[in-house]
C-alpha cells in the first residue's frame, strides 16, 4: 500500500488513479455517441492499492442535435497488489465491472433500459510512492436493450498510462487509450478512435477536499481523423474514512466535440 502520513493523499489518489483506467461503459462514435460515457472517470473513485468496494454514478450529457443521455452506473473495482521481492516497488492487477442503466432523449422521443456492460483488467508492473505505470485493456459488451442505449458493437479498449505522484498533495498522469470494435451488429457503424487525457489531481491543504483538472482529445479514425476536445473540473470530498463523493463539470470544444457539456456525480466507498 502507498505509505503517506496524510490520509487525504489517498483521497487524491482515489480521485484520480482510476480515471486513468476508466473506459466508456459503451464506446462512443465520433461527435454523436449513442450512449453517454461514464470518466474516467472521471474523478474516479480509487487508487490501485485501495480499491473501490462499490460506487454509484450519474452522468448527464447534452449532445449535439437537441439530444441528451443520462446514465446511471453501478461499479465494482478490485485491486490485487503484491510486493516485488528483488526490484523496487510493487506490482499487481486492477479489475473493473460496470453495469449501466441509460435514458436517452431525442427529438422524437425518450427511451430507457440497460446499456453496454463493461469489464476491464490492467496490469501494474511498477508502483512506488512517486511513480506508477499501468497497461491493459477493457471490453465493452453489446448488451444494450435498445439501439440508442448502446453501440451494438463488441469493443476492446487497450490503454497505457504513466502516473507521477506528489506525496501528500496529488498526482499527474497522461492516459492513452484506443477503442476498436471487433464484432457486433453489421448494421451499426464500426468504432475506432483514440483518446489522450492529461489529468492533474490536487488536494486542498488542511481540508477533506480535492480538485481535479483534465482535458481530452478524441480522434476518430473512421472519420478522417477528426478530433474533438473537452475540458473538465471536479471537486471531491471524503465524507468519512471509507466513503466520499464528487461532482464534475465538462465542456466540449470544437466542431467535432462528442458532447456540448456534461455533469457527473458519484458516491463511493473504498475497501
Amino acid at each position: 500500500m502507498l505509505r503517506t502520513t496524510v490520509p487525504l493523499a489517498h483521497a487524491c489518489a482515489r480521485a484520480g488513479m482510476w480515471l486513468m483506467f476508466s473506459v466508456t461503459a459503451a464506446a462512443q462514435a465520433g461527435p454523436s455517441p449513442t450512449i453517454a460515457p461514464p470518466p474516467p472517470a472521471e474523478g474516479d473513485d480509487a487508487d490501485p492499492t485501495r480499491s473501490v468496494a462499490w460506487s454509484l454514478r450519474e452522468e448527464y450529457y447534452s449532445l449535439p442535435g437537441q439530444a441528451w443521455n443520462n446514465a446511471f452506473l453501478v461499479r465494482v473495482d478490485r485491486a490485487f497488489m503484491k510486493n516485488r521481492p528483488r526490484l523496487a516497488g510493487r506490482r499487481g492487477a486492477l479489475t473493473r465491472f460496470d453495469i449501466p442503466v441509460v435514458v436517452a432523449g431525442r427529438p422524437d422521443g425518450t427511451t430507457g433500459g440497460f446499456g453496454d456492460i463493461y469489464w476491464q483488467a490492467l496490469l501494474v508492473p511498477y508502483l512506488t510512492e512517486r511513480f506508477a505505470f499501468a497497461a491493459g485493456s477493457g471490453i465493452s459488451l453489446p448488451t444494450a436493450t435498445g439501439p440508442r442505449l448502446g453501440t451494438g458493437k463488441l469493443t476492446i479498449a487497450p490503454t497505457a498510462a504513466p502516473v507521477w505522484f506528489m506525496p501528500q498533495r496529488g498526482l499527474f498522469f497522461v492516459k492513452v487509450q484506443d477503442y476498436l470494435s471487433v464484432a457486433g451488429d453489421t448494421d451499426r457503424p464500426d468504432l475506432h478512435y483514440l483518446t489522450i487525457t492529461p489529468l492533474l489531481v490536487w488536494r486542498v491543504k488542511g481540508a477533506p477536499y480535492w480538485m481535479q483538472l483534465d482535458a481530452e482529445t478524441q480522434t476518430d479514425w473512421t472519420r478522417d481523423a477528426r478530433t474533438g476536445y473537452k475540458a473538465g473540473f471536479l471537486l471531491g470530498r471524503m465524507t468519512k474514512q471509507r466513503s466520499g463523493t464528487w461532482i464534475k463539470a465538462e465542456v466540449g470544444v470544437g466542431p467535432y466535440r462528442v458532447a456540448n457539456f456534461a455533469i457527473k456525480t458519484s458516491f463511493f466507498t473504498v475497501r
